[in-house]
């Protein structure tokens, strides 16, 4: 993969970023500096293959943060990455990282979904939709990238939030066009089934020819072992959807 920033050049955009944020704790104002270093890190990031197309069988390419959850671009509230990049035909690209301890230490929440792939079966309930699991690797961590595909805008389904962001983008169909919250739907991580009734497809690891493959033989993305609850990861430490991270328990213990 070829990244047009290196890696030390994205951790002096972080290291400067995360110091800005302090000295705002204090008081000063950085937020003009603040929104450079963003602009810069979001420029810099790669554009990865991610997944391919049921329908066109053209490759998903989307910005990416692939050296570790403490890149802006995991920023939950305001992630830095451009507004919209979806190809026409994906609907919606979600995701799971499964964490290697110890975690990062950055001071913004990261919600990268939980720790093994999983479907939305709600999204299933429409004949024309298909979906496509993949991998890509994230640091230390492994990311599983699960991707939505129709032929148009599609209607009447909860079509989830972006991967790793509060909000999702909507555009056409009766959806006004713009930013709204789609809140955490129902997850299966039993994907056999939809394998095997051909609704999921899927990528093999490391497939620099992103071959779509179906059915449940041989796919590494069954049976995966792994946290099956919404993470999320801040300073250093992981907590769960209806959990209060341990900063936020301190504070009120005070």
């Amino acid at each position: 993969m070829k990244l047009p920033f290196r890696a030390t050049k994205r951790r002096a955009l972080l290291d400067r970023y995360f110091e800005l944020l302090r000295r705002v704790d204090e008081g000063e104002d950085t937020a003009e500096e603040l929104a450079e270093v963003a602009r810069e890190y979001e420029e810099g990031l790669p554009r990865v293959e991610m997944s391919r197309c049921p329908y066109t069988k053209f490759i998903v390419k989307h910005t990416f943060d692939p050296y570790g959850l403490d890149g802006l671009w995991w920023n939950f509230e305001a992630p830095a990455r451009p507004l919209h990049e979806r190809l026409y035909t994906c609907q919606a690209l979600t995701g799971a990282v499964a964490l290697a301890q110890p975690v990062e230490e950055f001071p913004f929440v990261a919600q990268p979904g939980p720790g093994v792939p999983y479907v939305l079966p709600e999204l299933f309930t429409r004949e024309e939709v298909r979906a496509v699991v993949s991998s890509l690797p994230c640091g230390r961590h492994t990311a599983y990238c699960v991707a939505y595909f129709a032929p148009d805008e599609v209607d009447g389904l909860g079509w989830p939030n972006d991967w790793g962001r509060s909000f999702r983008w909507s555009e056409g169909g009766a959806t006004p066009s713009g930013w709204y919250d789609a809140g955490e739907p129902e997850m299966d991580f039993e994907l056999r089934p939809w394998l095997e009734n051909g609704r999921l497809l899927w990528i093999e690891p490391g497939d620099g020819s992103m071959t779509l493959r179906q059915g449940a033989a041989g796919c590494p993305y069954v049976g995966l072992h792994g946290e099956r609850r919404w993470q999320r990861v801040s300073l250093g430490q992981v907590w769960f959807a209806g959990e209060m991270s341990a900063e936020a328990l301190e504070e009120n213990e005070r």
